[in-house]
């Protein structure tokens, strides 16, 4: 089962860069002036602490996750990964849902949003999973004429996520105590 770690290197976001889905990549250079997987592995370490990486079993880094400011209160999340993606996607999932969502919100964002290319429907799936919503189609923003979809957490949504999984906690955390006391 992958890891989240925190002390990942430039090699290791690097590997993941080079070895991008082409949903990921297709989506990612489009909003970019050119197609470099080695500047888009250091300017992804440059957006500051507030990311992970999700390292495989046997040691191969599968993806990259995290958020940056746009501005006070108002964040950019992200996240790409290689075709081993779907081992990390779970632990992804948790960790959006357990930690990030809940720094965010703590930490006074009003906004949290994920642009996402129309077309890379698990992406966007995902993203509405995690509890975005899909708020207006951003057509031809991509640099060659690729429409985008723009995701959005608000404090009220993020607040919600947040509510729904405390409550599942609280209800697993009777049910494990009721069970040991029968």
């Amino acid at each position: 089962m992958p890891r989240l770690i925190t002390t990942h290197t430039l090699s290791d976001v690097t590997h993941i860069a080079r070895n991008m889905r082409p949903r990921d990549r297709e989506e990612i250079f489009a909003t970019r002036y050119g197609e470099d997987t080695d500047k888009l592995a250091h300017d992804t370490l440059s957006t500051g602490p507030f990311q992970w990486c999700a390292v495989a079993d046997d040691g191969e880094p599968i993806a990259v996750i995290g958020a940056h400011p746009r501005w006070p209160n108002v964040w950019s999340a992200w996240a790409f990964g290689t075709a081993r993606w779907p081992e990390a996607i779970g632990l992804l999932t948790r960790h959006v849902r357990r930690f990030m969502l809940p720094a965010l919100y703590n930490s006074g964002a009003a906004r949290v949003d994920a642009m996402s290319l129309a077309t890379h429907e698990d992406a966007r799936k995902w993203l509405e999973f995690l509890g975005a919503k899909p708020k207006e189609k951003l057509d031809n923003w991509g640099k060659n004429g690729e429409d985008f979809v723009n995701y959005v957490w608000t404090r009220e949504t993020t607040k919600g996520v947040i509510d729904k999984i405390d409550q599942r906690r609280t209800t697993q955390s009777n049910s494990n105590v009721s069970a040991e006391l029968r």
